[in-house]
């Protein structure tokens, strides 16, 4: 599959600013993203990859790793200084007559180097303090087992995956034990409530161990997208409800969508706009000790764009039993 070019997707240059990728990103956000276009597949579409991109391009060290490496450098346990120093290391051998890597030899995800054959201590020799990339020194690769090293990953989850909780597969490569770098599937079950730079720990899923010694962990760091409409504060949400004037002086009923489906809301009469109103548990669900969390309502009272008849607004006016600003000092 032919790779992406995140910067085409998002229509701006390379050498655009971090600036010009936000606004781009936004503008493509807001006319693709799902809750906006529901059931349009085509949409949906677009919107992960423009969501794939902005993740890239908003970062700038993924950045600075894709423009150097492309997509591969954002792969998951992908490690930079590896594969610049392995890349070094074939550029040399080549010069030299020396082994080159073949069809195998490449960086990969799993944060080894690949090769067809090749032994662990021979490359040691041969890189010296370099063997110690590998999770253990020479010295301790001739002594007794050795756990293996974890393995660190990063995984970009959209807003309402991390707080509904989800299933999925993870792709990436990890070294066996003779350090042949191997594509691997791994299931991981991503709990409701998924916090950004909070760990998820999948044990036994990092780099094997040496001489019998157990493999090492794999540790995912969550990075959350941004969503349109909701914000979230632990395990609370806060969305902005619009609401006619009409509704926010009789009151009214209004049906309301929440990350487990609509749910009907009232509305006090005698509303102010930017009041705020609690759904109790429509937050983030509950999961295992931890509490389902609430979400807030915003309202915000919206006048008609085409204005109100004198007539109405006069009325209006003559309700009010005070200065709205009687209040407003510095």
């Amino acid at each position: 599959m032919a790779e992406r070019d995140f910067y085409q997707i998002l229509g701006v240059p390379r050498g655009a600013s971090q600036e010009d990728i936000k606004k781009a990103y936004r503008k493509l956000a807001r006319k693709y993203h799902p809750d906006i276009n529901p059931g349009n597949k085509e949409a949906e579409a677009k919107f992960k990859d423009i969501s794939n991109a902005n993740d890239a391009l908003s970062d700038p060290e993924k950045r600075k790793l894709y423009d150097e490496f492309g997509e591969a450098g954002l792969a998951a346990g992908f490690d930079a200084d590896k594969a610049r120093t392995y890349k070094q290391w074939q550029e040399q051998a080549s010069r030299t007559g020396g082994w080159t890597g073949g069809a195998g030899g490449r960086a990969g995800a799993g944060g080894g180097f690949s090769a067809q054959e090749f032994d662990l201590n021979d490359l040691g020799d041969i890189f010296g303090d370099l063997g110690g990339m590998f999770g253990r020194s020479r010295a301790q690769a001739r002594t007794g087992p050795v756990p293996g090293p974890d393995i660190e990953a990063a995984m970009d989850i959209d807003f309402l995956d991390a707080v509904r909780g989800f299933q999925t597969a993870l792709s990436l490569q990890r070294p066996d034990g003779s350090g042949v770098l191997k594509p691997e599937t791994i299931r991981v079950n991503i709990p409701p409530g998924a916090e950004p730079g909070k760990r998820i720990r999948i044990p036994g899923k990092g780099e094997p161990g040496v001489r019998g010694g157990p493999p090492g962990d794999l540790y995912i760091t969550p990075r959350i997208r941004p969503h349109p409409l909701l914000t979230r504060e632990g395990r609370d949400l806060t969305m902005e409800l619009p609401i006619t004037i009409g509704e926010a002086i009789r009151g009214a009923t209004v049906e309301v969508p929440t990350p487990t489906g609509p749910v009907k809301v009232k509305i006090p009469p005698g509303a102010q706009s930017g009041q705020l109103l609690r759904v109790k548990g429509k937050g983030v669900p509950a999961h295992g000790k931890s509490p389902a969390g609430d979400l807030f309502l915003r309202l915000m009272v919206r006048v008609p764009k085409n204005g109100v008849a004198s007539e109405a607004v006069e009325k209006i006016d003559q309700s009010y039993t005070e200065d709205v600003r009687k209040n407003l000092r510095l």
